[in-house]
């Protein structure tokens, strides 16, 4: 018996309807819920706080300590330090992944063209000369477009748009992270500058105290017990000085690391001045949403969101495609 033809047509059709209907989602749920404030027990302690956006930290708060060579080389760090590069990285990446997720939602338009041009045999040649020459010409243009019945398009997008969101958090705390601690080893090295100094002056004075002691004893003024105290004080005034020194190499190496480059940058930095407390100081009042803006917690909450969205397309996955 010859089927009709209608049924030829529909039959692929109700055959990956079938075979869509034995997939299963049985396990693609997530096992955790967000928590909600009134579960946090904090309201009677945060009764009295205003919620406000906060005016504190500035992006650029470290413009505030008034010191335009640590400027120069936040700057500096943020633009050649590999992690911070490798964190951008990671950003552009998320997004373009977020963009081709989009693209995918979008009609899909292709369009070939080809000149070819050959010469004839004269065995191809009806007239049996050759030599003749041909040319073909060929255009192409397709169109099609995937509905999105059951928004699993949507789901995979937007789990994209999640995750590269989730990347940028990621990008902002590494510079934030990244201009504290050169702000921090900046500080250190001025404060390494101050105990070279010290320990310099204390060498000197225990230098002077044992060539004082050494004329006391030829004199007969001192006893030798007296001398080597004298000694002693100078010899932990040696071990002192050269503790500080390597503690002042290191903190070169330290803030050199740190601007992505070799000891020898932190050579031509003028030495620091040490920073004034008032300038680094907290204002009187910060608002309770401050914490809600850590960017470890906000990355989280974007990664949370994407991964329910993932789930959402996987289970969209199984159903069937209209295209």
């Amino acid at each position: 018996m010859k089927l009709p033809a209608s049924l030829h047509t529909f039959a692929p059709l109700c055959l990956a309807i079938a075979l869509a209907g034995c997939a299963s989602t049985h396990g693609l749920h997530t096992d955790s819920k967000v928590n909600q404030p009134a579960d946090l027990a904090a309201g009677k302690t945060l009764s009295g706080v205003a919620l406000s956006p906060a005016a504190w930290p500035q992006p650029n708060w470290w413009a505030a300590l008034g010191d335009s060579q640590l400027n120069g080389l936040i700057d500096e760090a943020l633009r050649d330090n590999p992690d911070m590069q490798a964190a951008s990285a990671r950003a552009h990446q998320a997004m373009a992944a977020a963009y081709a997720a989009d693209a995918d939602r979008m009609p899909q338009v292709n369009a070939d063209a080809g000149v070819t041009r050959s010469r004839v045999s004269r065995y191809q040649d009806p007239r049996g000369e050759g030599g003749n020459l041909g040319t073909l010409r060929s255009a192409e243009l397709t169109f099609s477009y995937s509905f999105d019945l059951w928004g699993g398009q949507r789901a995979a997008w937007e789990a994209a748009l999640g995750q590269a969101r989730a990347a940028e958090v990621d990008r902002q705390a590494a510079r934030l992270t990244l201009a504290a601690d050169v702000a921090r080893a900046y500080s250190n090295l001025a404060q390494a500058y101050v105990l070279d100094d010290l320990a310099q002056e204390d060498l000197k004075r225990t230098g002077q105290l044992l060539e004082l002691g050494q004329r006391r004893l030829a004199s007969g003024i001192d006893s030798q017990y007296q001398l080597q105290q004298t000694e002693s004080l100078q010899a932990t005034s040696q071990a002192q000085a050269l503790e500080t020194a390597r503690q002042l190499r290191s903190a070169r190496i330290a803030l050199a690391v740190l601007l992505g480059k070799g000891p020898d940058r932190t050579a031509e930095i003028v030495r620091p001045k040490v920073l004034v407390p008032a300038a680094v100081q907290l204002p009187s009042s910060l608002p309770a949403d401050l914490l809600g803006r850590r960017p470890d917690l906000t990355a989280a909450r974007w990664r949370v969101e994407a991964a329910s969205k993932d789930i959402k397309a996987a289970k969209r996955a199984s159903t069937p495609t209209l295209t």
